[in-house]
This record gives structure tokens, C-alpha cells and sequence, in this order.
């Protein structure tokens, strides 16, 4: 983090990899001001929020929600390691924050995934988009929501098939969205202005063994316990198949793709 939003040099730890990429790209897509007021939901590691305390600056302030207590605490650690004056996470449900009227400038939500409440396959809500709502309450007129979504994680959808080859009943483990479909949910949810963008990111994890961690850190399995399915054989099977993917160096190459939507609240005649 740059002075303007901390008192030290040290820089924040997040999840790393695409998520700070991203994030990136939608703080910069946004065009955060400094001075603002900004709303992130589902904080997780901070992609979005440190990028974004960094151009509200010390005259703005972020506040992040999560529902995860881990990841409030993590981040929270790291943003008083850092000593950063213009940011705070709370542990909150998202769809009932309890937020003054009109008190943000901007409301972010990176990959949290909407299907929740819309059907991307059947293209259709499946119950009343709560969140959505909230966040047409909370955003001052004229203010902007800026969402990033899936359209591809390559690496997860290697891992997906490769245990459904072992006929292993599994889970996607992301929701795959679409424009068209967040093209309805903006309109339906009354912002108007509506950009729509795509971006790919290739991330390279440092090693298959980092890769491995990194999907294992999901939870896989319809049936049972990972740790029963997904066996030391298994495994070695997958860093023998996976070898398309590793790089010279010998690490492991994979791409997603994301979905950034953006749209601005009206403001009343």
C-alpha cells in the first residue's frame, strides 16, 4: 500500500494469483475516486479491497462484509499489520447490512457467485434477489456497483473432469455465468448504464505441488469425505495427467476467465 493509505511499507497479504488480478481490473474498470465511500462484499482476502483503499485514499474509507469468520479475521490481521487508516471488515450478511440509505459511492462483490438467487442455466430467478436489493439501497444515487463472475476456471474444470474419468460423483465447484443473464439482473434490479466486459487471466502456480494444495483446498466429493475418495494413488495420477499444463520452469499453467459487470444507480428526476 502506497502512504496515502498506511503509515508503513508493508504490503498486505491476500490470496494471491487471480483474485489480485482481477480485483485489479475491476478497481480500475471502476475508477474509484479519492474521497469515496465503498462497499465490498464478500471481502475474502482483499483483492478488491486494498486496491480500492488505495484510490479512495486517507479521505475515503472501504468497508468489506463477510460471512466468513476466517476471513475476517485474517484480513483483519493484515490490516493492522500494515497499519491501514482507511479500511474495515465486518463479519455481515451482505443481503441485511443495516447500512444508512444511500451511504455508498460504490459497492463491489467479487466472484461470491449470484446463484443464490438465479437459475444461469434455466435463466431464471429462483427466489427474490435480497442482496441485489440491499445493495440498491445502501448505493447514493449516481454511484456505481462494479461485480466480477466465472466464466471459465480452467484449472478447477481439469480437476472436475479428471475425477469424473475415475467416475468419482463431484462437485463444478463455481457457478458459470453469462452475460445476457446479468444483462436481465441489472435491469431487473433498476441500474441503468450497463457495461459488461471480459478478461482472461493465465496464472502459473509456482510448482504442481502448490497447484495440488490449491485443489485440494476445495471441497470436492458428493458422497463421503474427500480425504476417503481422493486417495495418495490418485494423486499420482493426476501429476502424471497433468503435464500439458507444466510449464518448462515446472510450474503449472492454467487460464480463467471473468465476467465484470458494472451499472449505476438512477438518479431520481
Amino acid at each position: 500500500m502506497e502512504d496515502s493509505t498506511s503509515t508503513s511499507s508493508l504490503k498486505p497479504k491476500t490470496w494471491g494469483g487471480f483474485w489480485d488480478i482481477f480485483g485489479d481490473m475491476l478497481v480500475d474498470l471502476l475508477d474509484i475516486k479519492e474521497g469515496a465511500n465503498v462497499l465490498d462484499i464478500g471481502t475474502g482476502g482483499g483483492a478488491i479491497l486494498y486496491p480500492a483503499a488505495k484510490r479512495a485514499g486517507n479521505s475515503g474509507l472501504v468497508t468489506g462484509v463477510e460471512l466468513c469468520d476466517h476471513c475476517v479475521k485474517a484480513t483483519t490481521d493484515q490490516i493492522e499489520r500494515c497499519d491501514i487508516k482507511n479500511v474495515k471488515v465486518l463479519l455481515m450478511d451482505a443481503s441485511n447490512t443495516g447500512f444508512d440509505y444511500h451511504s455508498f459511492d460504490y459497492v463491489t462483490a467479487g466472484f461470491i457467485g449470484w446463484d443464490d438467487y438465479f437459475d444461469f442455466q434455466a435463466h431464471k430467478y429462483t427466489k427474490e434477489d435480497l442482496l441485489m436489493a440491499e445493495i440498491g439501497r445502501v448505493l447514493k444515487p449516481g454511484g456505481l456497483i462494479g461485480i466480477t463472475t466465472w466464466l471459465l476456471q480452467e484449472d478447477l474444470d481439469w480437476m472436475y473432469q479428471f475425477l469424473e474419468r475415475h467416475s468419482i460423483l463431484c462437485k463444478r465447484n463455481y457457478s458459470i455465468e453469462n452475460e445476457k443473464d446479468w444483462r436481465e439482473i441489472m435491469s431487473a434490479s433498476g441500474f441503468k448504464d450497463v457495461q459488461v466486459a471480459s478478461e482472461s487471466a493465465t496464472y502459473t502456480y509456482e510448482s504442481i505441488e502448490a497447484w495440488w494444495k490449491e485443489m485440494r483446498d476445495y471441497d470436492w466429493v458428493l458422497e463421503g469425505k474427500d480425504d476417503d475418495v481422493i486417495t495418495d494413488s490418485l494423486k499420482d495420477d493426476a501429476f502424471s495427467s497433468i503435464h500439458a499444463h507444466v510449464t518448462d520452469e515446472g510450474g503449472v499453467q492454467f487460464k480463467r476467465d471473468a465476467l465484470f459487470v458494472i451499472g449505476r444507480q438512477p438518479i431520481p428526476k
